[in-house]
């Protein structure tokens, strides 16, 4: 009776998908961002600080409770329940060594090993999905980066569902590549991470591309900077060249001091003007020395 019952909630909780994605609360104790670790050989993070079955796979976060699947691109929800059918493969497995928390049917398995999903789930989902431990690990898909912007945010300044998505428009530029993972990808986050932002041109380059200029190449850039550079212009001539700067004038206020400059000539002023008759007038004849005949320049006796 209890494996009919437990069959029975298994069907129906295979067929959520087709209701939509619902959100749950889950009892995960996380006040802040918690410390991530990858599991080696899997593209896969785990949290070994965290008493929960707490991981991280191709850009959404993934736990295990109660023996249910749930999903959420921030670290503490809203979280969103997850088919037995649309949980990747590579999340499923992961070794029990890194399930913080396993159930009770856990602890009797080979801890390298991934979980005997099949015994949890039963022969329909082994039958869908056979071959599932196998895989080529020379492929494995690199991980995908961890959401770090969101350490800011702890359980006190949690964003809210608006901030959530505009937050992992701007800072988590990252498609899923998993198909499981792409299915479960919210709409808001891919509709923001999938697309490149949009710049706005200022208000002088709101011209159309078509008419705006191509950018030249190397020679071309030459060729318009020498087009574009003004003509060369010759130095004014001698006749147009602005006179060159002028010596101050000497100044005319101050006394000449002549007998300073000269004193020489100063003595033989003086003598002149005491030798000079009173009226002024021209010496007489008689006061003119006479020529002394004999004595003339020139004449030979």
């Amino acid at each position: 009776m209890r494996k009919l019952v437990t069959s029975i909630a298994l069907a129906a909780f295979a067929c959520v998908p087709a209701l939509g994605n619902a959100s749950v609360n889950i009892s995960i104790d996380v006040v802040q961002y918690p410390v991530l670790q990858r599991v080696p050989g899997y593209p896969v993070y785990y949290a070994p600080h965290l008493h929960a079955n707490y991981f991280f796979y191709d850009g959404l976060y993934w736990v295990y409770a109660d023996g249910v699947w749930y999903s959420s691109p921030w670290y503490d929800g809203p979280w969103d329940l997850v088919a037995v059918d649309s949980v990747p493969l590579f999340v499923l497995r992961v070794p029990v060594r890194y399930y913080v928390a396993p159930p009770p049917m856990f602890t009797s398995w080979v801890m390298s090993a991934p979980p005997r999903w099949d015994s949890v789930w039963g022969p329909g989902w082994a039958h869908r999905h056979r071959n599932w431990q196998r895989w080529n690990r020379a492929a494995v898909p690199a991980p995908a980066p961890l959401p770090v912007y969101q350490q800011r945010f702890t359980r006190a300044n949690y964003p809210n569902e608006v901030q959530r998505r505009e937050l992992v428009q701007q800072h988590y530029r990252y498609a899923p590549h998993d198909p499981q993972t792409r299915q479960r990808w919210p709409a808001q986050v891919a509709a923001g991470a999938n697309r490149p932002a949009e710049r706005t041109a200022p208000a002088h380059q709101s011209q159309p591309q078509s008419a705006r200029p191509t950018e030249p190449r190397y020679g071309d850039r030459r060729q318009m900077d020498r087009a574009e550079a003004p003509p060369f212009q010759h130095a004014p001539s001698r006749e147009a060249r602005p006179a060159p700067h002028e010596r101050p004038p000497m100044r005319t206020d101050a006394p000449r001091n002549e007998a300073f400059m000269n004193p020489g000539h100063a003595e033989q002023r003086e003598a002149a003007r005491n030798a000079r008759p009173e009226h002024g007038g021209r010496p007489d004849k008689a006061d003119r020395p006479e020529k002394d005949e004999g004595h003339e320049p020139g004449r030979r006796h």
